[in-house]
């Protein structure tokens, strides 16, 4: 038992759960906070936006697979990243944000004190799997103790814990929490034998991968070898089977060849995926469809589900995989001849020499290890990339799906970089994207990021533009903007800044890369274009 502070009770057990790093900005709120991470072994990495500190929380997290933590301010602090926290839930990103709150006797009163909102816990909840208020000092680490063990054994979306000012200035006797180790129920096993019936049933079966089955990529792996079964991706489940295996159509299921090849299998299997219209709108999956997924929820919710299974998709896809070697089920080479064939017809590779959107997809792709991460934006190329572009491994391809927000690939490439230090890490963007968290740069200078963003400039809001064309009669409106010079604007923060022309970007673009990844600091990489 110790005498600690409620800002020391945060760090030492934020300490005990193995945090590495935080990120945040430091308020007149959070300062006790703040002070017991000076003697702390903790990174402390201060943002120039709560938004950014939001969005490099959840880059580390979807590239490490661990917590990704935040520390904000009551009212301003907290609204700043409400858009990153939905884009962490709508994502299931593991996160755990921690705020300030006003006095105990003083919170949500309506007197007119700093930073006062109306019901701040009533807003986050609107925000997060679950947010909690702590009335004692004793029971901060607890409470950070449960969080970890919600985001580690359930579906992992963000987490909010609120202390009040004067809890944490306030000095009272602590037990740190050492908590015992998650510990998942277990899988029915009726259902994965009757899994594994239906599998053996089938003729045409497909398995269907989301972002949830990134745990089981070894498992997955096998089962595809061993059983033969062709298998699709959401974006989010790109690389957990390599782009290339014969067996893969990739994150295709938009495409009208795919979609109609989906809607005629017999057998679905999909796991980790909450088969979002995102994704799948289009398709008209079999009556079949087994749905393996730790959010009981997702069951039934798009597609009628004929038999759920609760449960880590690791696990799952162990106990299944066990079960079809007993039972020695595979499926023919007709379906790695049809998967060829489809992929044949396009939905590789990106060949298209005339496409600008190619020509940067291909020169990317040739110029990373087969390990790095991309981390996407909400723009004309990442739409592209999100079907096209190549993956091999689980977790490199991050993509703001669900919720779409701009400007949320800068800091989320500096959160993975920050998480990755030894993997090659770059950023897609638009220039309207751009500008909503290029705060984010000076970020990355000051803490030596050298992850590249490559800014794609067309001066416009380019996907507005095509839609308001296409469906108003070529009327136009708000769409057209003016930049500043990127380049120029690169340096002005301390980081290196290049312009690339886009007809030389198969050679330009690696040489590029090649020299960010040798900085010290980012790297802002600007190709103008006209698509």
């Amino acid at each position: 038992m110790h005498r600690l502070t409620g800002g020391e009770a945060i760090v030492r057990q934020l300490e005990r759960e193995g945090v590495d790093v935080v990120f945040g900005i430091a308020g007149v709120h959070t300062l006790d906070i703040y002070d017991a991470l000076i003697d702390s072994e903790i990174e402390q990495i201060t943002t120039r936006h709560e938004q950014g500190a939001g969005f490099m929380a959840d880059g580390y997290a979807r590239t490490t697979g661990r917590v990704g933590v935040t520390l904000l301010i009551t009212g301003p602090g907290l609204t700043n990243a409400a858009t990153p926290i939905g884009q962490a839930y709508s994502d299931s990103s593991p996160m755990l944000i921690i705020s300030s709150e006003n006095e105990t006797n003083e919170a949500s009163r309506g007197k007119g004190y700093l930073h006062e909102v109306k019901d701040q816990q009533g807003m986050m909840e609107n925000l997060v799997a679950y947010s909690e208020r702590v009335e004692r000092v004793s029971d901060i680490p607890r409470a950070i103790a449960d969080a970890f063990d919600y985001l580690e054994t359930n579906r992992p979306r963000p987490v909010h814990i609120q202390i009040a000012t004067d809890l944490l200035e306030r000095t009272e006797p602590v037990e740190p929490f050492d908590r015992p180790e998650p510990s998942l129920p277990p899988i029915d096993d009726d259902r994965l034998d009757r899994a594994v019936d239906m599998l053996a049933d089938a003729e045409q079966p497909l398995l269907l991968l989301g972002g949830g089955a990134s745990g089981a990529t070894e498992e997955i792996r096998q089962f595809v070898d061993r059983t033969g079964i062709p298998v699709a991706s959401t974006v989010a489940g790109k690389g957990i089977v390599p782009a290339d295996h014969e067996r893969n159509l990739g994150a295709t299921l938009r495409d009208p060849d795919v979609s109609e090849y989906a809607s005629d299998r017999d057998l679905v299997l999909a796991v980790g995926t909450q088969l979002s219209p995102m994704d799948t709108r289009g398709i008209d999956f079999t009556e079949n469809l087994i749905h393996v997924d730790i959010d009981y929820r997702n069951f039934g919710r798009t597609y009628p589900t004929e038999l759920g299974i609760v449960g880590d998709a690791e696990r799952a896809m162990d106990e299944l995989l066990d079960r079809v070697e007993e039972r020695d089920i595979s499926f023919g080479d007709e379906h790695r001849e049809a998967v060829a064939e489809l992929k044949a017809d396009g939905l590789g590779y990106p060949t298209d020499e005339d496409d600008q959107r190619h020509q940067i997809l291909a020169a990317l792709r040739d110029a990373l290890d087969s390990d790095a991460v991309v981390v996407n934006d909400m723009t004309k190329l990442c739409y592209e990339a999100s079907g096209t572009f190549p993956a091999d491994e689980p977790d490199t391809f991050l993509f703001p799906r669900g919720y779409g927000t701009l400007g949320f690939s800068p800091p989320a490439a500096f959160g993975a970089g920050v998480g990755n230090p030894d993997r090659q890490v770059v950023g897609l963007v638009g220039d309207g994207g751009f500008l909503f968290t290029v705060q984010a740069l000076s970020t990355a200078v000051k803490y030596d990021i050298g992850v590249p963003i490559v800014v794609i400039n067309d001066e416009c809001y380019g996907v507005l533009e095509d839609n308001q064309v296409r469906d108003y009669d070529g009327r136009t409106i708000g769409t057209r903007i003016e930049n500043p010079e990127f380049v120029e604007m690169a340096r002005t923060f301390g980081a290196a800044g290049e312009r690339l022309d886009v007809d030389e970007v198969d050679t330009a673009l690696p040489d590029a890369l090649a020299a960010a990844f040798e900085r010290d600091r980012p790297t802002v990489i600007e190709i103008p274009v006209d698509f």
